[in-house]
Formats: structure tokens, C-alpha cells, sequence
């Protein structure tokens, strides 16, 4: 969640050197020093050829792709800047009109010629809203539905709590921080109603009300009984680095799947050992975010903040990076999920920030997309949702959007919506 809020408030920002990874992670690290190394020596020539080196090894990053044609048309090659917006556009991304960045490229004659950058402006809306949370300040991260009662289950991250409410906005808090039981910023949240389990994650956050100078970078994966919401066990990572255990999915055996988005970590905890282990090697990941289980729940499918999306063969534990034959944008997933061979993902990291359904061919290939929400207002900043009756329930304008750089601030604004989508 740290992550993927502020990774791309700026230009720059967004090539910042990652930490240490494997493989794939490396070459990512190594590729984006050099294009901002580029960048801050202003020379034309190295900043084409480190986006171009750095686009086409990651092709399904829209932002890497928009910033290789601003800094083609910069150098005066405007074809080439131009078919990279074409492909830009076909991922169903626009650019912001009063931006800086569409500002340039329209004074050279770019966006005028590609009408379809305009057209991936106007609203997608299929849902529809279910209710308002009553307090504006929450900053509302997940959701999840317990069958039991009824009623869904949210987290806020800036009230340290999680609230229950009916489908009329009927909330009330049931599991708040106090002495004897800390809580910092609340997370992931997800219902394993076969067991009556309610699992959640929690991170000392700047985002929070009221947050110790020993709590910032500390993180736990919580289990609550359903019931009565007492806390069954507390799970912490030992490895003295900051963390934020932040998404999660749980398998129908109880086994929970957990991500770090601060530390790039990928946890797992087993029915059978019952601990926090990691479940690929350290650095294999960025900014992890909400971990998706196939059918079968032999594949775990991980998007990654700004590299994409991977695949894990929970048997060999192998890691593969799902490719898109057409131009694709994979990157700035907060929430992801498994749905009749196709993954709905909740991207906040694009432009627009949308939902959107992934279409896949084999295990790690994507054939194509369709974009299910997104230019609406009240959508904001969305950040997950969850499958409940044929409908898939989602968070809008969660209050992200209104925390500034660092975290440290938080204005004031419009409350919360959960809405919801059949999908085609």
C-alpha cells in the first residue's frame, strides 16, 4: 500500500532504483538507474536509449511507454513518438489534458492524431452503488463479505479499525485498536468462513491517526475469530527490515497468501505449520500487491506495482511473468483477482485509474482486455473489491487520492463507496 501510492507522483519519480531483486528485478533496477541517470544529465541520446532499452524489456509498463515518446518527440522524432502513443492509446490510457506532458505533446501536433487518447476519456461505468460510509476520514483499503451475517467487512487504514455494514451503510465498528490489543493502519481483510476465521494485516503508517515513532515500518498478519472478534494469533516478520504486509488471499485448505508491498515480500501461512515463511526467495518482487489464486489454486498470480504481473507454480514455486501479445499496461495494480479464466484487476496506478478484465490465454498470457469501469467521479481512487453472490463488490473513492506525498497529510473530502459490477 506505501508503495504503490507514491511511486508515481512525479515523473522521476517513478524510475527511482528499486531494491536488490532476482533475475527480472535486477535487470529492472539496473535499466531504470540508467534512465534516470539520463534524465538528470539532460542528454537526449542517453535518454532515448535507456527508455527504449527499459521499454522493450518491459513492454506491458504504460508509464515506461509514454515517457519513450515524450522523449522521442523531445529529440524531433515525432513517427516514432507518435506510434508509441498509438500503442499507448491501445492499452486504453490517456493522458491528463491539463498535464505538462500533454501539453508538449500537443503543441507538436501528437494528440490531435490519435483521437483515440481523447476517446479513452469518456466514462465506463456498468455498476452500480451500493452505499456511502458514514465518515469521510477512514481511507478505506479492503473489503470482504461474511455470508454468515450478511454484511461486509471493511478496513481503514487511518482509524486503525475495521467496520461492519449492511447494504443500506448501516456501519458499526467491530474490531478497533486498544491497549491490550495494538493495531496500527488496517489493511487486507478476508473471511474464511469454512473455519470462521477473519484475517487481516496490519502496518504502522503515516496515513494513521496517532501513530508511535516504534510502530512506523511494523507490520502483522492478524487472525480473528468471526464470531467474536477476539484476536487467535499474531503473525510479525523477524528480519528487523520495514514492512507492510498489506493484500492477501486465503485458499479453500485456510492456507493464507500474503503480500509485502514495502519490503517486496511474498509470505505464506500453511494450515499445517501454521507460521509466517516466505514463500519466494527475497527480492523477487518490488511492490507486491493482492496475491490471486486460479481455480485450481495451483498457480498464485502476483502483480507487481511496477514490473506486472507474475505467475507462481505453488508446487515448483517457479515465477513466470505474464505477456500480452497486444499492447497491455500491467502495471499499477492495487487489487487482483481470479474470475473464469480471466483476472479483474484494480488499477490505481494508470491513467485512468480503472477496472479492468484481463483475458487469458494458457497460464501466463493475456489475449486482450476490456475495461469494466472508469472516468467516473465517484470512482476516485479505487483500491480492491471482492466476489459476493454473481457480483463483484468494489471500494471507489477510498480517500487514497487525498493523502499527500509521504503520507503525512491527510485533507478532508468525500466519504467512501462501495459499488458493484456483474461481469460479463
Amino acid at each position: 500500500m506505501i508503495i504503490k501510492k507514491t511511486a508515481f507522483s512525479t515523473l522521476l519519480l517513478f524510475f527511482a532504483a528499486a531494491a536488490p531483486q532476482l533475475q527480472r528485478g535486477t535487470q529492472w533496477q539496473k535499466e531504470a538507474q540508467a534512465a534516470v541517470a539520463a534524465m538528470n544529465a539532460n542528454d537526449a541520446a542517453a535518454r532515448v536509449a535507456a527508455l527504449s532499452t527499459l521499454h522493450e524489456d518491459f513492454p506491458e509498463n504504460s508509464r515506461v511507454l509514454r515517457n519513450l515518446a515524450w522523449v522521442r518527440q523531445q529529440a524531433g522524432d515525432l513517427p516514432t513518438a507518435a506510434a508509441l502513443l498509438r500503442q499507448y492509446a491501445a492499452m486504453g490510457l490517456t493522458l491528463p489534458p491539463d498535464g505538462p506532458l500533454y501539453k508538449q505533446l500537443a503543441a507538436a501536433g501528437l494528440t490531435s492524431k490519435i483521437p483515440q487518447l481523447s476517446q479513452n476519456q469518456l466514462p465506463v461505468i456498468n455498476g452500480e452503488r451500493v452505499f456511502t460510509l458514514p465518515d469521510p476520514d477512514l481511507l478505506i483499503e479492503d473489503i470482504a463479505f461474511d455470508p454468515a451475517s450478511g454484511r461486509h467487512l471493511l478496513t481503514s487504514v487511518r482509524k486503525k479499525k475495521i467496520v461492519s455494514c449492511n447494504d443500506h451503510g448501516d456501519c458499526r465498528d467491530v474490531i478497533t485498536s486498544s491497549p491490550k490489543n495494538q493495531l496500527d493502519g488496517m489493511l487486507a481483510i478476508h473471511v474464511d468462513a469454512k473455519r470462521k476465521w477473519l484475517w487481516a494485516t496490519t502496518a504502522g503508517m503515516e496515513m494513521q491517526e496517532d501513530l508511535r515513532p516504534d510502530r512506523k515500518g511494523k507490520s502483522a498478519l492478524l487472525k480473528f475469530d468471526l464470531q467474536t472478534w477476539k484476536l487467535i494469533k499474531r503473525y510479525e516478520p523477524n528480519d528487523g527490515k520495514e514492512h507492510a504486509l498489506g493484500d492477501m488471499t486465503i485458499a479453500s485448505n485456510g492456507d493464507a497468501y500474503v503480500a509485502d508491498g514495502d519490503s517486496g515480500d511474498v509470505y505464506v501461512v500453511t494450515h499445517g505449520r501454521d507460521e509466517l515463511e516466505p514463500l519466494v526467495p527475497a527480492g523477487v518482487f518490488v511492490s507486491p500487491q493482492t496475491p490471486a489464486l486460479n481455480d485450481s489454486e495451483t498457480a498464485l498470480y502476483v502483480p507487481d506495482y511496477s514490473e506486472g504481473i507474475a505467475v507462481i507454480d505453488l508446487a515448483s514455486q517457479r515465477v513466470q511473468w505474464v505477456k500480452a501479445a497486444s499492447p497491455v499496461a500491467f502495471e499499477g495494480i492495487d487489487g487482483l483477482y481470479f474470475s473464469r479464466g480471466a483476472l479483474i484487476a484494480v488499477q490505481n496506478g494508470t491513467v485512468p485509474e480503472r477496472i479492468v478484465k484481463f483475458r487469458l490465454q494458457g497460464a501466463d498470457a493475456v489475449e486482450g482486455f476490456s475495461v469494466i469501469e472508469a472516468n467516473w467521479p465517484e470512482l476516485g481512487d479505487p483500491t480492491h473489491g471482492t466476489f459476493t453472490g454473481g457480483w463483484f463488490y468494489f471500494i471507489a473513492n477510498s480517500g487514497w487520492n487525498r493523502v499527500a506525498e509521504g503520507g503525512k497529510t491527510f485533507t478532508s473530502g468525500s466519504a467512501a463507496e462501495v459499488w458493484r459490477v456483474r461481469l460479463p
